[in-house]
C-alpha cells in the first residue's frame, strides 16, 4: 500500500497540480495524508486483543451543550478553487466577448472593405460606360458630320454635273439645232437642185403645142420610184387647155426614168421626191 501511494501520489498530484492549481493540490494533499493515516490506524487494530466486559454503572447526567463545530479546512480551499473557476470563467467570457466583438469588428471592416471595393468597383464602372458613352457620341458625331460632308459633296458633285448636263444639252441642242439647219439648208439645196433637174429635163423633151399661150399654170404631181421611175402622173391643176395640159404629160414620160435620183440619199428621196408636185408654164419649159 506504501508502495502504491509513493507511485501514484506524485502522478496524481502533478495532474491535480495542472487543471486545478494550487488550492485543489493542496486539497487533495491532506485527504490522501488522513487516508494514509486511517490505512495505517486500521492496520494497526486488524487483531485487537479480547477482553471481557466490565461492568459499568450509568446515571442519567445532561449533555453539555454541544461545541461550535470546527471550520472546515476544505471549505476555504474549496471557495479559492470556486472563484479561481469564476474567475477563469469571467476572464473567459471576456475574453469570448473581445473575440466576439473583435470578430465583429473584423466582420464589419471585411463588409465595409468590400463595401468600398464595391463603390470602387462601380465608378470604375460608371466611368468606363461614360467613357464608352462619350466616345460612341463622338463616333456619331463624326460619322453624322462626314455623311454631312459627303452630301454636300454629293450635292455639289450632283449640282455640278446637272450644271454640266444643262451645258451639254443645251450645246447638244445649239449643234442639232446647227445641224438641223445645216441638214435642212441641204435638204433643201437637194430638193432644189434635183427638181430644177427634173424640171429642166422634161422641158427637153416638151413640144410647145400650137394653142400654148404664156401665163397658162398646170399644176402636176409625179409618184417616182427610187430609181427614178414615173410611177404615176396626177394633174391637179389644169391649165384650162387640154393640148398644153396633155403635151406636159408627154414630155414628162419620154424624160423618164430619172436616172439621176439614184444618187440621191434616201431620207432626202422619201421626205422631197417619191412624191413631187410641179406648176408648169409655157414661158418655164421654153429655153
Amino acid at each position: 500500500m506504501k508502495r502504491w501511494f509513493t507511485i501514484a501520489f506524485p502522478a496524481l498530484l502533478a495532474r491535480v497540480t495542472e487543471g486545478y492549481g494550487f488550492a485543489i493540490a493542496l486539497s487533495l494533499i491532506l485527504h490522501l495524508t488522513m487516508f494514509g493515516v486511517l490505512l495505517v490506524n486500521w492496520s494497526s487494530d486488524a487483531n485487537p486483543e479480547i477482553k471481557p466486559p466490565m461492568p459499568i454503572s450509568a446515571a442519567l447526567v445532561s449533555l453539555p451543550e454541544p461545541a461550535a463545530k470546527p471550520p472546515n479546512v476544505r471549505k476555504p480551499v474549496q471557495s479559492q478553487v470556486e472563484q479561481k473557476r469564476k474567475e477563469e470563467a469571467k476572464r473567459r467570457a471576456e475574453a469570448k466577448k473581445i473575440a466576439e466583438a473583435r470578430r465583429k469588428k473584423a466582420e464589419q471592416q471585411r463588409k465595409e472593405l468590400e463595401r468600398q471595393k464595391a463603390l470602387a468597383m462601380k465608378r470604375e464602372e460608371d466611368r468606363k460606360r461614360e467613357a464608352e458613352r462619350k466616345e460612341e457620341l463622338r463616333k456619331k458625331e463624326e460619322a453624322a458630320r462626314e455623311r454631312q460632308e459627303l452630301n454636300r459633296r454629293q450635292r455639289e458633285k450632283e449640282q455640278k454635273r446637272k450644271e454640266q448636263q444643262v451645258l451639254e444639252q443645251a450645246m447638244a441642242m445649239e449643234q442639232q439645232a446647227l445641224a438641223a439647219a445645216q441638214q435642212l439648208e441641204h435638204d433643201q439645196l437637194q430638193q432644189a437642185q434635183y427638181a430644177a433637174l427634173i424640171k429642166s429635163l422634161t422641158s427637153q423633151y416638151w413640144n410647145r403645142p400650137p394653142s400654148a399661150r404664156n401665163n397658162m399654170v398646170a399644176e402636176i404631181r409625179i409618184s417616182l420610184s427610187p430609181f427614178g421611175d414615173v410611177l404615176d402622173i396626177t394633174m391637179l391643176q389644169s391649165s384650162g387647155n387640154d393640148e398644153f395640159d396633155r403635151s406636159v404629160i408627154q414630155a414628162i414620160r419620154r424624160a423618164s426614168p430619172f436616172s439621176e435620183l439614184k444618187g440621191l440619199e434616201r431620207r432626202i428621196f422619201d421626205q422631197y421626191f417619191r412624191r413631187i408636185t410641179f406648176r408648169f408654164r409655157p414661158e418655164d419649159l421654153v429655153k
